[in-house]
């Protein structure tokens, strides 16, 4: 075993070895004002096209049954999961949105052709295609479990490849037009449709169109949905480009489209890079590392202060590490570590929504392969919606780089809620919560809620994951545990076990900008 290799694994799947260390600090944070707002529904997964097994390596990177096409819709395990957020965002999309005809209109077929490899074409796949009874199932589903949907349309349609990855000529908005029609009359419920996905900027993928095109293509989207949606109560958002962040392109797509034609500009990330890199785990806990990307958030919300006031910044998609995700890595503990600090980092430059790849499929779903049992970020990702208002608060943490600390006005209730993610190892915190200018808590004997997560036998790498020291686990039947806090004096001290996350809900904490 190389010396490298020893660390990592090292690293791994040591213990966690408490009470090393102990740090006492004040963070303080000003409820005055809001830093900025969230969507009330600011959690979004992801449900892929993807349907092929991927096994070149093991464990498989991909499930094939896993695919928008034909994941099995009535398993009680993935209702219950959806339903348990109760107004869960799904994105519907993915690298083969784009090779994707509907069957309907010119386009209905004798049959509906499936997915199929191929030596030519982008991504050696041939042409896929939706039936409508597909549609109805999946809208079925979506009606029953409270989804919020975003779908994302074929945007390559009618193109056709010039230069090196340009594809040139106007969009064939038929197929689409078709769908979205049939979709009205169906009274099926879609939230937002998505133009195209990562086709534009400097790292496109499988094909690029220019900024003009992109812009003419989405005037005529506006224009069939405003026709299509006219006697409709609520009108579905266009979202794009959905790609990965390129600031002059996104400028010159906003300046080229006008007013109120794009609704959302979203992007992608997948900042930790792949999946199978050896040295992957080192960046989970590395502070430096994890901070580097709120430049892209605080790029895009310049863009749509200064050039496009009309629209709100999403991210579209972010698995963290690309290629699936990485085995034993992204569906486990400490996949948390990256995956909750940038929710709420996102969430502080104004991101109204925040979609994780995947809901099922890869080792990057919050859903494990096969059984569909949660993940710790699963677990995370829930208390971060059930706690964390939209309005996001400032936090003055100068402890140490290692303890991220974020705060939010607490969903539905008075007072102020709070994450904490400890990526040290060495280091326990015990953390004293001040209002801002030096003003303390109220002396009331009220209680706040506490929420401790962390890995199962102290095992960074582990599946499963512990709430306040108890095992979450599913029943036979599908049924979530019950996510119940610890009780502890407000005006008590908090403490952050190394390798934990830990969200608090301080009800008496009295912020004017949470009323």
């Amino acid at each position: 075993m190389e010396r490298q290799d020893f660390w990592i694994f090292l690293l791994a799947f040591i213990p966690i070895i408490y009470g090393q260390n102990v740090t006492m600090g004040r963070i303080v944070v000003d409820g005055t004002t809001t830093i900025a707002q969230t969507d009330e529904n600011y959690i979004c997964m992801t449900i892929d096209y993807w349907p092929f097994n991927e096994c070149s390596k093991i464990p498989c990177i991909w499930d094939g049954n896993a695919s928008v096409l034909n994941l099995n819709l009535s398993l009680p395990t993935l209702t219950k999961a959806v339903q348990a957020f109760k107004t869960l965002r799904i994105r519907v999309g993915g690298s083969l949105q784009d090779k994707l005809i509907y069957d309907i209109g010119s386009f209905k077929g004798i049959n509906c052709p499936q997915f199929v490899r191929d030596e030519i074409g982008m991504f050696k796949i041939t042409e896929g295609c939706l039936s409508m009874e597909r549609w109805d199932d999946l809208n079925q589903f979506f009606n029953k479990t409270g989804a919020i949907v975003t779908f994302g349309l074929n945007a390559l349609l009618g193109r056709h490849p010039t230069i090196g990855m340009y594809w040139g000529g106007d969009w064939n908005y038929t197929n689409a037009e078709a769908l979205i029609q049939y979709t009205v009359e169906k009274n099926y419920q879609i939230n937002s449709w998505e133009f195209g996905n990562e086709m534009v900027g400097h790292n496109s993928i499988g094909a690029n169109i220019t900024a003009a095109q992109y812009a003419k293509d989405l005037i005529k989207l506006r224009e069939i949905i405003d026709r299509l949606y006219n006697n409709s109560q609520q009108k579905p958002l266009i979202v794009a480009p959905s790609a990965f962040f390129d600031a002059s392109w996104y400028e010159d797509l906003v300046n080229k489209t006008g007013s109120n034609i794009i609704d959302v500009l979203t992007h992608h990330i997948y900042n930790m890079g792949a999946g199978d890199d050896p040295k992957i785990i080192y960046r989970f806990v590395d502070p430096n590392y994890l901070s580097q990307e709120s430049s892209v958030f605080q790029q895009l919300e310049n863009i749509v202060q200064n050039h496009a006031p009309w629209s709100v910044a999403w991210v579209g998609e972010a698995g963290g590490s690309y290629h699936g995700g990485s085995p034993y890595i992204s569906n486990t503990f400490i996949d948390g570590f990256w995956y909750l600090d940038q929710l709420a980092m996102a969430a502080s430059y104004n991101t109204k929504v925040y979609c994780r790849q995947t809901l099922v499929g890869g080792f990057y779903g919050v859903l494990l392969p096969h059984t569909l049992a949660p993940s710790p970020d699963y677990y995370g990702a829930l208390l971060f919606h059930q706690l964390m208002g939209p309005g996001v608060l400032k936090v003055d943490n100068n402890v140490s780089s290692y303890l991220r600390t974020y705060a939010h006005c607490t969903k539905g209730r008075t007072g102020v809620s709070m994450l904490f993610i400890n990526l040290s190892n060495q280091t326990e915190f015990t953390i004293e919560i001040e209002k801002n200018m030096n003003m303390r808590l109220p002396n009331k004997p009220v209680q706040r809620e506490e929420y401790h997560l962390t890995p199962t036998n102290g095992l960074l790498r582990s599946s499963t994951v512990l709430l306040n020291g108890n095992l979450l686990e599913t029943t036979k039947e599908g049924d979530l545990p019950s996510l119940m806090p610890i009780y502890r004096d407000s005006n008590s001290f908090i403490s952050i076990a190394n390798w934990s996350i830990v969200f608090v809900v301080i009800p008496d904490f009295e912020a004017s900008a949470c009323k």
